[in-house]
């Protein structure tokens, strides 16, 4: 219980990190606003491979174009890449990032 309680302090001290910008590559409308803190939904099956929910599937949708930027970030990177950020990608059917 306590290595839960670190990691999920973790992982909002990392997502609450000075990250936060104006994306600029959507085409489609206006930019969404890069907020990694917005994909806390997603926390359970990024920690914990839990199924991700209908709610961390639509952030993660609508973060799409900023997920590149996170993913150059050293602290965000581990949770993209890693098996479980694979898994997410592919139950919530977003489509492969190119970088």
């Amino acid at each position: 219980m306590k290595l839960y309680a670190i990691q999920l302090l973790l992982l909002v001290a990392v997502l609450a990190s000075p990250f936060t910008t104006v994306c600029l590559a959507s085409r489609a409308g206006p930019p969404p606003k890069c907020d990694p803190l917005a994909l806390r939904p997603c926390a359970p099956a990024a920690i914990y491979g839990a199924r991700p929910s209908g709610e961390c599937c639509a952030e993660v949708r609508e973060q799409m174009p900023c997920l590149c930027r996170y993913r150059k970030n050293l602290d965000l990177n581990r949770y993209i890449n890693s098996r479980d950020g694979r898994r997410i990608a592919a139950v919530c059917r977003v489509r492969r990032l190119r970088c």
